[in-house]
């Protein structure tokens, strides 16, 4: 099936070479770190075409936004990381021109000579993010852009393609492709992210990935838990951070990890390491792949999209600038957290509902749903939806669901938009959907409903 994967992506990159030459292409993206990596893959590769071209970031692919993008008949629309969920909107442009969708979400399936669709998904095959699929799209188009491969690591790791901090299928032949052209450098570490961002302290506390008991949650108990190893926080008066810690100091804080994990009965204990990226050739600041990928999603959910373009294409005095977009960002998180943790949480039978209304925006609401999933507000086993306004008259919806339930998430948001006359999509396990805010709780009941039907779960 890969190979039919890689022959479809051949098929519509000469296509696609063809009718650039003739036709303006319209590039429509999303906002999260993905999104904006794959606009700027393509963005690249459509300069060094030739090809006449402007650009949309949005938040999502409604009805309204399609009705918008005054697409004509000399255009060509190449929707990347979204699309593939919402081909039913599109029949009115597919009668006119041309439709690209390089996409990675639960896709639609429609057969139409103007849509031209690759996806993984449609062909069997493990997911892969947007950026990777952009840029084996780009790399069909002109073998220069391989320089371009990095991004594709980024926009993965921004998506949360990983299993524990590691590539696999597809996604791991790209990794593998970049550290062979020199790209990207890969090492085993501990699994705790702001290597190079964030002091020591505060990323024992934030440690989500790889739980720590009783430090993960507690600055105060992360403090005391860097003092009983020796391992100072800070030097020449400075926070120290995980890169600055001696090889002996690393060794003695991953064995320490690993005991407390240990003593709590975690199954998997020892398992706290995972692969880390480093961009080969990028300023200091953007080389760790994962802050690089954050620092994008702060710049998009805070909708200074252009900047985070800039940052991708190498424009270096974007990097201080968007410095201080990501202190803005961490307090809008902070903020969302404190909401959280302040019991303004409904549990309801198996969901968690989070109704940030005004007090969270809808460009975060989804980044604070992930991180409350894994933060002691939530109960096991619980799918957290959080809602958010958005304007209008409508509510953003973010709905995030652990990774050992069984079931696909999006399929349910989907019938539960529908039975709403909203929109939905996403993944098995984050998806999300756009509602009248007056029919809130005829959602959340389709939700109950869905659940209890597919999954024995009772509705409280």
């Amino acid at each position: 099936m890969v190979r039919l994967f890689f022959e479809e992506i051949e098929r519509v990159a000469s296509i696609t070479k063809a009718l650039m030459k003739e036709k303006k292409v319209r590039l429509v993206s999303h906002y999260d770190a993905d999104g904006l990596c794959s606009a700027s893959i393509i963005m690249r590769a459509l300069l060094r075409e030739g090809a006449s071209f402007d650009v949309r970031i949005i938040k999502q692919l409604t009805a309204s936004e399609i009705a918008a993008l005054g697409v004509g008949e000399n255009d060509i629309l190449m929707l990347t990381d979204l699309g593939s969920g919402q081909i039913g909107g599109l029949s009115e442009i597919l009668g006119r021109t041309q439709v690209i969708v390089l996409d990675h979400h639960d896709p639609v399936r429609k057969d139409h000579m103007n849509l031209m669709h690759i996806n993984p998904l449609l062909s069997a095959e493990d997911e892969i993010s947007a950026s990777m699929v952009c840029y084996l799209f780009a790399k069909a188009l002109d073998i220069r852009n391989t320089d371009l491969i990095d991004l594709a690591v980024v926009g993965a790791i921004g998506d949360i393609i990983e299993e524990k901090w590691e590539m696999k299928g597809v996604g791991r032949k790209v990794l593998d492709e970049a550290v062979t052209l020199g790209k990207v450098s890969m090492q085993r570490g501990l699994r705790l992210y702001g290597r190079n961002s964030r002091p020591l302290h505060k990323a024992l506390e934030y440690s989500s990935d790889a739980v720590i008991p009783g430090i993960t949650g507690s600055e105060s108990n992360a403090v005391q838990f860097l003092a009983e190893l020796n391992i100072d926080l800070k030097e020449q008066g400075r926070f120290r951070k995980l890169k600055d810690l001696s090889l002996e100091e690393q060794q003695a804080l991953a064995s320490a990890i690993i005991l407390e994990r240990l003593k709590e009965g975690i199954d998997d204990a020892e398992d706290v390491f995972g692969d880390i990226y480093d961009l080969v050739g990028r300023p200091e600041d953007l080389q760790d792949a994962r802050e690089f990928a954050t620092l994008l999603n702060a710049c998009g959910r805070t909708c200074n999209y252009d900047l985070a373009i800039r940052l991708c294409l190498g424009d270096l005095d974007a990097v201080s600038v968007s410095w201080d977009i990501m202190d803005r960002y961490k307090q809008m998180l902070a903020e969302g957290m404190n909401f959280v943790r302040n019991g303004r949480i409904t549990q309801r039978g198996a969901l968690a509902i989070i109704d940030g209304g005004q007090k969270i925006s809808d460009t975060i609401i989804g980044t604070v749903s992930s991180l409350a999933i894994n933060s002691d507000a939530i109960g096991p086993g619980r799918i957290v939806i959080g809602f958010a306004d958005a304007g209008d008259g409508k509510l953003k919806v973010s709905a995030r669901m652990p990774r050992d339930l069984s079931f696909n998430l999006r399929d349910i948001l989907l019938d539960a938009a529908q039975a709403v006359e909203g929109e939905a999509g996403g993944h098995a396990y984050a998806a999300g959907a756009l509602i009248d805010a007056v029919r809130k709780e005829e959602f959340i009941n389709a939700i109950e409903d869905k659940l209890s039907k597919s999954t024995g779960v009772r509705k409280e």
